[in-house]
């Protein structure tokens, strides 16, 4: 990490806008399909740590079993880990950016994914602040219009 990363995480973000533009710093334009879970502290900081993942599943409506939640969706599965990770960490809320490489449109995957972890992080009391889609031109914050 960068001492200009560095600072861009010192700023407190309470504006959806500053947070994009933070992120868009950040992260960069696609070059990969994956979702990076960026954790946020109480005081309006990214916290620690951000993390990139890969390969997940195409449909969070997919059943998988997990030994302590026994048979559920990808999407419940995957928004209960990240309720996890956020606690363990002592952060206060969770940011999703769904990394892919495409045009600045969802497609219904994307709508899929994003509605599944909104619904999910509800049921699961999951504080999701914000969900973002990168893109081939930059970032784009995503809005329950856009895929409920």
């Amino acid at each position: 990490m960068t001492e200009a990363d560095t600072n861009l995480r010192d700023r407190v973000l309470d504006r959806a806008d500053d947070l994009r533009d933070v992120l868009h710093v950040l992260l960069g334009q696609a070059n990969r399909r994956q979702l990076w879970l960026v954790f946020m502290e109480e005081s309006g900081r990214i916290g620690d740590p951000i993390m990139p993942m890969a390969d997940y599943p195409a449909d969070p409506h997919e059943e998988t079993e997990a030994d302590d939640l026994g048979v559920v969706d990808q999407g419940h599965l995957l928004m209960h880990r990240i309720g996890m990770l956020r606690e363990a960490t002592g952060n206060a809320s969770v940011v999703l950016v769904w990394e892919r490489v495409a045009p600045n449109v969802l497609d219904g995957q994307d709508r899929a994914w994003a509605s599944a972890m909104a619904d999910e992080a509800a049921a699961l009391g999951v504080p999701l602040r914000a969900q973002f889609l990168l893109h081939n031109r930059g970032l784009r914050q995503l809005h329950p219009d856009d895929y409920m």
